[in-house]
């Protein structure tokens, strides 16, 4: 791999299999010059992007602090040791672009808050820690304080990469989760253990449900009526939360929660009271 141009210290253009490519790695082009080798232990990513996803790249690194982009990278590098498979390359672009304005906000003195910080924080708390990471890593390399808030939308980012999904949506499925969570909890009085298997479990469940119901599409009728009404009189309690959340959903988001539904959300909260 030969360098075609050198962006900054730690990204190059290079040819691959004749196509031009994004490469980045610490020191990648340091003491380089266009048309020498890469040396292959300093590479960190090979950016696979569109040409229009490229361009937005190669126009965000001309206006880059050269630590802003090595802290993104860093962030990254921790998330995906949350998840079986690496996060989406767009958050590259998303991430380094959300840092690099919110230091620009926070040198003009402007704060933005985060209106889901407290949810983000209950139901991210391993994205939420990489976000305070962050956070950190941006005040010891460039002396810049940001507020909490940021940690919480560096989170937002993480698991946007993670679903696939548009922030917008991820914001839709955080209210939506967080909202069920909360129905639970006051229906039973419950203190939840956020730390139970159990806990994880359901946030999980209701993560994924969410993200279904945005789109609306449901689980496919696959299980037996008989076992929904047996699920039904066994757990009399968590049936009655659940046609409350039926409710809930109805009335906000004109879902009907179909009978596979049913039965998931009666089992894990049936798990939930039991383990706490």
């Amino acid at each position: 791999m030969k360098i075609t141009k050198i962006l900054n210290n730690n990204v190059v253009i290079s040819k691959i299999n004749g196509e031009e490519k994004i490469v980045m790695g610490v020191g990648i082009a340091f003491g380089k010059k266009n048309g020498q080798q890469l040396e292959k232990e300093k590479i960190d990513k090979v950016f696979r992007m569109t040409s229009e996803e490229q361009e937005r790249m190669l126009t965000l690194i001309k206006e880059l602090d050269d630590d802003v982009l090595l802290i993104s990278r860093e962030i990254i590098v921790e998330a995906n040791q949350l998840f079986k498979e690496p996060l989406s390359e767009s958050i590259y672009i998303a991430l380094t672009d959300h840092i690099n304005y919110a230091i620009k906000r926070c040198i003009e003195g402007t704060t933005i808050n985060n209106p889901l910080l407290y949810e983000i924080k209950r139901l991210y708390p391993q994205e939420f820690n990489i976000g305070l990471l962050g956070i950190d890593k941006v005040s010891e390399r460039l002396d810049i304080q940001l507020p909490k808030d940021e940690a919480g939308y560096i989170a937002m980012h993480i698991v946007n990469a993670n679903m696939h999904e548009s922030i917008s949506n991820v914001y839709e499925i955080t209210k939506i989760t967080q909202s069920i969570v909360n129905l639970v909890r006051y229906h039973f009085n419950l203190d939840l253990s956020e730390e139970s298997l159990s806990y994880e479990r359901f946030i999980t469940h209701l993560k994924f449900f969410s993200q279904r119901l945005i789109h609306t599409e449901s689980l496919e009728e696959v299980m037996d009526v008989s076992l929904l009404s047996s699920l039904q009189e066994k757990y009399v309690e968590s049936n009655i939360c659940v046609d409350k959340i039926g409710t809930l959903l109805k009335q906000n988001y004109n879902h009907d929660l179909s009978n596979d539904e049913r039965v998931y959300l009666i089992l894990h909260i049936a798990r939930l009271l039991k383990s706490s």
